[in-house]
């Protein structure tokens, strides 16, 4: 094998390495901390909690098997089925 075919894959190998490890580290830091029982938990903002000082976050519920935050607007639809 000639010295540049080496050095591409030696490059090629490199290069997929520290991307896959960018990558994985970025899909870590975006997930959401939720401080849970079983089916009610509080989801934690860690931007806020670090700015403020304080523990921010919402309110979330599981419904199958997907936390979310729930309408607090107050009101109600009823649906007529």
């Amino acid at each position: 094998m000639s010295r540049s075919i080496r050095a591409f894959f030696a490059i090629l190998i490199l290069g997929l390495t520290f991307g896959s490890g960018w990558t994985l580290a970025q899909q870590q830091s975006q997930t959401a901390v939720i401080i849970s029982g079983r089916d009610i938990g509080f989801r934690v903002d860690r931007q806020r909690t670090v700015n403020v000082g304080k523990l921010n976050g919402a309110w979330v519920v599981r419904i199958n098997g997907e936390w979310v935050e729930p309408d607090t607007s107050g009101t109600r639809s009823l649906s007529m089925k």
